[in-house]
């Protein structure tokens, strides 16, 4: 069994070529060798479902080979997966060749009903680079990956395809992936490479069933308890970077809101990371990196306003006032402003700065052998739950005293409540497999309760802010500001209400 270890990049069509006048690639020339795979599956997946690719390579004219590979756990491009490779013949498996015999007499089993599900067709010019003591194959793909795909409706298969033009960079000699990073970083200064966590496998089998392409939502918490605070907190970087990246694709093309609120999820996890483990991160880390999530996360904020404005807000009103001909001139305006919205954040995540940005930090968390992220008083594994139960209580020590204000609190010490409410909310479920399951679940909800009056709130003071967007210098329309006002009123307070309630909540800080 061998552990591959490789960076995977996507990039545009046309930049091939500036790829291969690259100085890294011009002064040697590129072996080339058309690759055929056919990947195999069950009727029902039952591989996929695993984390399993099988598949079957026709190299050149004469070769073929039988790959197993399983483990995948990709980000920020990087996958460091277990792999199983031998020679064999059109159509046959042998899985002798699998050292996992739990995964070998899985694969057994499902033989006699495995089926060929797609195929990937391409040219794949390759180089060996020697760089900072490592060896790495830079392989360039160009081709197809073809399906036939099934029609929910008529159950019938019609064949789909789409284009493959892929850079990847595997580790041949060496056991970390720096030398990977530093090569993509440098080509990424000259060609706009995008970090692609889906392998050709997985976007193979989203071609032959759509189902499976629909939005990502957050990650369990990776945190245990042998961790130290800062391995914890690169555990759920790493965490909120697939997140991110499962649904960047979805976000770029438009197709469905919920992928860039997805992304602006995985960006506030992130960022409230940031904040929660500061104590014990590099000063210089957190001034390069968190200003730059801060402003991909307001790139992406639009949208989503947008989106709430016109799915939740307005709908009640549209309801009580069918025949209004103010709102539904209010919709069509927001409909064109979502628009925009939308295309301005696919062109956020479309942009070289957006790649570079998930290259760079992905580098600075892998780099486990440099104190890259960690400050300077690192402790040690030992006082993880001393630490969560520290930051904890102080995120409870800052709620109780924006609570304590709650009678004479305007709209903008809410907000600042709303916030404190969301990072506490995050800290609990970043540290949830570490502290007392009991106490979490009835805090969490009483912390939910809260958040989701505040969220409402906060919901109706960006729609009045939106209206003004759309209609500017004009006086709000009565019966929208009226209901607006008395909507604010009644949320104003079951907030009071759910608050009382979530002070008298003991914290799972013990």
């Amino acid at each position: 069994m061998a552990i591959e270890i490789e960076l995977k990049l996507r990039l545009p069509s046309a930049s091939a070529r500036h790829l291969l006048a690259h100085p890294f690639f011009a002064s040697q020339p590129g072996q080339k060798n058309r690759l055929l795979n056919t990947y195999y599956d069950t009727p029902e997946f039952d591989l996929r479902k695993r984390g399993i690719a099988l598949r079957l390579r026709r190299k050149g004219w004469a070769l073929w080979l039988m790959t197993v590979k399983g483990g995948d756990a990709g980000v920020g491009g990087l996958a460091q997966r277990s792999e199983w490779e031998a020679p064999t013949q059109p159509g046959v498996f042998d899985f002798s060749i699998v050292t996992d015999a739990g995964l070998r007499e899985f694969l057994e089993r499902h033989h006699s009903r495995l089926l060929p599900v797609f195929t990937t067709d391409f040219t794949r010019t390759a180089w060996t680079i020697d760089l900072a003591g490592s060896r790495i194959e830079v392989a360039l793909d160009r081709g197809r990956i073809n399906a036939l795909q099934i029609d929910t409706t008529s159950g019938e298969r019609k064949p789909v395809g789409e284009s493959i033009c892929e850079l990847e960079l595997e580790l041949l000699q060496g056991e970390s992936p720096d030398a990977l990073f530093d090569l993509a970083i440098a080509l990424a200064a000259d060609i706009h490479l995008l970090p692609e966590i889906r392998s050709k496998a997985e976007r193979g089998y989203a071609l032959a069933d759509p189902s499976l392409s629909k939005p990502v939502k957050g990650f369990v918490s990776p945190v245990d308890s042998s961790m130290s605070p800062v391995d914890a907190f690169r555990a759920i970087a790493l965490a909120s970077l697939a997140h991110l990246q499962r649904n960047e694709a979805g976000g770029i093309s438009g197709e469905d809101p919920e992928y860039v609120h997805q992304c602006r999820v995985a960006i506030r996890r992130l960022r409230s990371a940031f904040k929660l483990f500061s104590p014990v991160l590099s000063s210089t880390f957190v001034a390069v990196y968190a200003p730059r999530w801060k402003a991909l996360a307001a790139n992406l904020g639009g949208a989503r306003d947008w989106d709430v404005f016109l799915s939740e807000t307005l709908v009640p009103l549209e309801e009580a006032f069918p025949d209004d001909a103010g709102l539904a001139l209010l919709r069509s305006r927001g409909k064109a402003a979502q628009t925009k919205a939308q295309s301005s954040a696919g062109a956020s995540l479309s942009q070289p700065t957006y790649s570079q940005l998930i290259l760079a930090f992905s580098a600075a968390l892998f780099r486990v052998e440099a104190p890259t992220i960690a400050g300077n008083d690192k402790p040690s594994a030992s006082s993880l739950h001393r630490f969560a139960v520290g930051r904890l209580k102080k995120r409870g020590r800052t709620i109780a005293r924006l609570a304590r204000e709650h009678k004479k609190m305007r709209a903008e010490c809410r907000h600042k409540l709303r916030i404190e409410c969301k990072k506490l909310r995050y800290a609990i479920e970043f540290f949830a497999p570490i502290l007392s399951e009991k106490r979490i679940s009835k805090y969490q909800l009483a912390l939910s309760r809260i958040q989701d009056r505040l969220g409402a709130l906060n919901d109706l003071a960006t729609a009045l802010r939106l209206i003004g967007e759309i209609h500017p210098g004009e006086k709000p329309n009565p019966l929208i500001l009226g209901w607006i006002t008395g909507r604010n009123e009644l949320l104003v307070k079951e907030f009071e209400s759910e608050l009382r309630h979530f002070l008298a909540c003991k914290a799972p800080c013990k």
